[in-house]
C-alpha cells in the first residue's frame, strides 16, 4: 500500500469517529478529565502558557476547555481528520483559538509553543514517521516549554488487541519506556514525569511530560553551599549513622566470634 493510499485511510477512519468526539466533548470522558488535570499540574512552570499546541485536536473540546483557562493564550488545534477541523471551526473558534487541518511537520507552523498535548494521539503515529513529527516538536518547543502526552500502556494495548480488537485503530503503536526515552533525545527535553494511570482497569494509560531546558543542570544543581538548616540535619544524621553503625559492629563482632 502506498503512503498517500494509507494516509487517506487513516483519515477516512479518523472522519468515521467524529461523532464518538462530539459525545465524548458533549458528556464527558474519564480519560479526558484525567489527562487534562495533568494538563493543569504540568504546564510550564514559570507561567500561563502563551501559545499552546495539540495536536489531533479532534472536535476541539480541550482546545475550548484551555481558552476558557487560559483566555489570553493562543491555543492552536490540528487534527488530521476533515470533519473534526470543520465541526472544531464552527463551535469553538475564535481570535485566540485556531485550528488546522493536516500532520505535524518541521513546516506545518512558523511559530513556537509554550506547551504541546499529544492525547491519546501518539501511539497513533507509525514508527516511520516519528522522525518527522520528532524534528517538528524540536523545532516548536519553546525552551522551557513542556510536552505532555497520554497514551495507553503497552499492556492495555495488547489486551485490547486480543479482547476488544474492534477498538484498534489503523495504526496503534506501543509506546514502550525505550520509545519514551527516544523521544526525549530527539527532542532535547527531560522527562519530567512518567506516571500509570487507572482509567477504566489498572494500568492501562500513562501520563509522560517533558520539558525543554537547555539550562537544565544549572536549573538542578548549584555550586553554592547547602543551607545552614540543611548542613545541622546533614550532621544530625551522621552523627546518629555513626551511633548505630557502633552499635551495629558490637553485635557484629559477637556473632562473628
Amino acid at each position: 500500500m502506498s503512503d498517500q493510499l494509507r494516509e487517506e485511510e487513516i483519515i477516512s477512519y479518523y472522519n468515521t469517529v467524529v461523532q464518538t468526539k462530539l459525545h465524548n466533548y458533549l458528556y464527558g470522558n474519564p480519560r479526558v478529565d484525567a489527562v487534562w488535570k495533568t494538563i493543569l499540574a504540568y504546564k510550564p512552570k514559570q507561567n500561563t502558557p502563551l501559545k499552546v499546541l495539540e495536536v489531533g485536536c479532534g472536535v476541539g473540546g480541550v482546545c475550548s476547555r484551555m481558552h476558557k483557562k487560559w483566555p489570553n493564550a493562543y491555543i492552536t488545534g490540528i487534527d488530521i481528520s476533515t470533519k473534526s477541523i470543520e465541526i472544531a471551526n464552527k463551535l469553538f473558534a475564535n481570535s485566540k483559538t485556531k485550528f488546522v487541518e493536516g500532520i505535524l511537520t518541521p513546516e506545518t507552523f512558523n511559530e513556537t509553543f509554550d506547551l504541546i498535548i499529544f492525547m491519546d494521539v501518539y501511539e497513533h503515529i507509525a514508527v516511520h514517521d516519528r522522525p518527522t513529527v520528532h524534528a517538528a516538536i524540536k523545532k516548536l518547543l519553546n525552551n522551557k516549554g513542556r510536552l505532555v502526552l497520554s497514551v495507553p500502556t503497552p499492556h492495555n494495548l495488547k489486551w485490547s488487541a486480543v479482547h476488544k480488537p474492534e477498538t484498534m485503530q489503523p495504526v496503534d503503536e506501543h509506546i514502550s519506556l525505550s520509545v519514551v526515552n527516544q523521544l526525549a533525545l530527539d527532542t532535547d527535553t527531560e522527562v519530567l514525569l512518567y506516571k500509570i494511570k487507572d482509567i477504566w482497569n489498572v494500568g492501562d494509560y500513562a501520563h509522560i511530560v517533558f520539558e525543554k531546558n537547555s539550562d537544565f543542570e544549572k536549573a538542578f544543581f548549584h555550586s553554592k553551599p547547602v543551607s545552614f538548616q540543611h548542613k545541622i540535619a546533614r550532621g544530625i544524621n551522621r552523627i546518629q549513622n555513626k551511633l548505630m553503625g557502633r552499635i551495629k559492629e558490637m553485635n557484629a563482632r559477637k556473632k562473628l566470634k
